[in-house]
């Protein structure tokens, strides 16, 4: 059973549905080369969405920020095992 989840965060929630797209292409794909296509961009959408947070430091802002590191080590772990294929 799928639970809806509201974002709190506007730019986080602006952000989600290009994460989640970006995340089922890495899903999707086949070969680890595609894969690490695609988590190198997904790097760069969450790169993008930090600098959005830039400047401010409430409770809210950081555990996007939170978010959007696990989001971005996932992305690497993968690019990691594709440079070890």
């Amino acid at each position: 059973m799928k639970m809806h989840v509201e974002i709190a965060c506007p730019i986080c929630r602006k952000a989600n549905p290009d994460f989640e797209g970006t995340s089922r292409q890495i899903n999707q794909a086949q070969a680890p080369a595609d894969k690490a296509y695609f988590a190198r961009r997904l790097i760069e959408q969450v790169e993008a969405v930090k600098k959005e947070h830039a400047g401010s430091d409430t409770m809210l802002t950081e555990a996007c920020r939170t978010l959007l590191n696990l989001r971005k080590q996932t992305a690497e772990l993968i690019l990691k095992f594709q440079g070890a294929s």
